[in-house]
């Protein structure tokens, strides 16, 4: 990574975006670049600053938080949105995934979770808060197949990883906890969703809880 990630900032509420601006600028991943209080106005500060990654929130005024989400991924298809909000029901974050968003976080996450999140996205991964995550598994089940691919597939240390990846845990905090390089850790995680066919760590919290690998 070179340089910091710039970040735009979109949400309404001022004393959210002055928390947000203070824990942002005491980290030196990120750099706040600028702030937009709707929809309409993070189409404008995109086009104005050129973020590596868009924090947005959901119910905004005048324009929302999915439909700019789709518009900037439309005009930008390297745009890289964080969803910000208080609702963890399975449709909103669908809507929202479904408009292009890289993640999907609650509002009560950690400023570590949250800085967490814009680097996992810049980097080209997916990042789901747990209590989304454990809507989208339950609301699934009952349409899922559990029998293919086999959890047979997986080596032990995979298997640890996945259950790592469903308590939420990023690339760099499962290698610290497993001893591992994140390096190594990525190339599982590869391996384990070409083995089970998924394409994202939500795809494999749901497959793992399918196979029996975790329970929620």
């Amino acid at each position: 990574m070179n340089g910091p990630i710039r970040v735009l900032v979109v949400d309404d509420e001022a004393l959210l975006r002055h928390a947000l601006r203070a824990f942002l600028s005491a980290d030196d991943r990120v750099e706040l670049v600028g702030e937009a209080t709707d929809g309409r106005e993070a189409l404008a500060a995109y086009a104005a600053c050129a973020p590596d990654v868009v924090l947005m929130d959901i119910k905004l005024p005048r324009l929302g938080g999915v439909e700019a989400t789709r518009r900037l991924v439309e005009q930008d298809p390297g745009c890289r949105v964080v969803a910000l909000t208080t609702f963890t029901t399975e449709w909103r974050a669908l809507e929202m995934l479904k408009a292009g968003a890289a993640g999907y976080l609650i509002k009560d996450s950690t400023p570590d979770q949250i800085v967490d999140a814009i680097v996992a996205a810049h980097q080209g991964d997916r990042v789901v808060s747990p209590e989304v995550q454990r809507s989208f598994v339950l609301d699934s089940l009952d349409d899922a197949n559990p029998r293919t691919p086999s959890s047979e597939a997986l080596s032990e240390r995979e298997r640890e990883i996945v259950g790592l990846i469903a308590r939420g845990l990023s690339n760099a905090e499962i290698a610290e906890a497993l001893h591992y390089a994140e390096s190594t850790v990525k190339a599982d995680i590869r391996n384990i969703n070409r083995l089970w066919r998924v394409e994202n760590r939500l795809q494999v919290v749901l497959r793992a809880t399918q196979l029996g690998v975790v329970s929620l």
